[in-house]
């Protein structure tokens, strides 16, 4: 197995990443324990310590004088050599060296390419795109537009086609949030139903608290989640999901008609909250101050 070490980080004035003939070395430096990095565990300090016939615990003398140079060539390093292999497992979780182009270490300037290791990264990327691609192949139009739901999007007025496009957008670009979001989300049906409601103003979200008139369901997505699924608040859940369907029909019916006065109108008689719909239809009597 090979594995290749090289410079990551251009110089800004030069625009290079190494001067010729110019080197730099990358050494071992203390911890926050107090004890030198050497990017062993006692496993292998001790598996290679006898092939290479050197003490390498962190306390050890060795480490002093240890150092990895380099130049404005790749290092290249071959596994199969015990020396190299010390090498390479010292530079695997160096806090210079970073081993994906996709990690995030501020201080890394080299990059060490595992081309086995980038194989496998790459095939379970692939792997997951074509998990992704097979759910999405098995969606109905109704599952679309409940899954864009999930992403910010509202697709209850959307043509199927374009409802499609643009799911199919968010799975080519993010396969794994697909996969957690819709695929392997089992209260997804009761997530979809909180966000549409929300969308709607049946239920309220300010910031994390989540409300049902004046009632508190949750401070969190996952609180509100759980207060819905509860057998004894199933009435609430059904009473949420049928006034999502009275006011889906309503808007349906109404953008049917082109009358944007009604659409005001209903809208406005749809959005009224439950406790205060008994004042508004008692008559006014002496004394009210409204």
């Amino acid at each position: 197995m090979i594995a290749i070490l090289r410079p990551n980080k251009k110089d800004i004035w030069s625009g290079k990443t190494r001067y010729r003939n110019c080197y730099e070395d990358i050494g071992p430096y203390y911890t926050r324990s107090g004890l030198i990095y050497t990017g062993l565990i006692p496993a292998d300090e001790e598996r290679l310590g006898k092939v290479l016939g050197i003490d390498l615990n962190q306390r050890s003398e060795y480490w002093k004088s240890f150092f990895i140079r380099t130049q404005d060539t790749d290092v290249i390093l071959n596994l199969e050599d015990p020396n190299d292999e010390l090498k390479y497992l010292f530079l695997k979780n160096h806090k210079r060296v970073k081993t994906s182009i996709f990690e995030n270490k501020a201080g890394a300037n080299f990059l060490l390419i595992n081309k086995e290791e980038e194989a496998k990264k790459s095939n379970m990327i692939n792997k997951i795109r074509r998990q992704a691609m097979k759910e999405f192949d098995t969606l109905s139009t109704e599952d679309i537009r409940k899954c864009i739901r999930l992403f910010g999007l509202n697709g209850d007025n959307m043509e199927p086609e374009v409802a499609e496009e643009r799911l199919f957008e968010i799975v080519d670009a993010n396969p794994q949030a697909f996969l957690d979001r819709w695929v392997n989300n089992d209260v997804r049906d009761v997530e979809v139903v909180i966000e549409r409601a929300i969308s709607m103003n049946i239920l309220r979200r300010n910031k994390n608290i989540y409300k049902y008139g004046s009632e508190v369901i949750g401070r969190t997505m996952v609180e509100a989640i759980h207060f819905l699924e509860k057998p004894a608040n199933q009435d609430i859940l059904l009473s949420v999901m049928q006034t999502i369907d009275t006011k889906s029909s309503i808007n349906k019916a109404v953008i049917a008609d082109g009358d944007d006065e009604e659409i005001e109108k209903k809208s406005v008689e749809i959005e009224v909250e439950p406790e205060k719909e008994a004042f508004i239809k008692r008559p006014k009597r002496k004394g009210d101050t409204m």
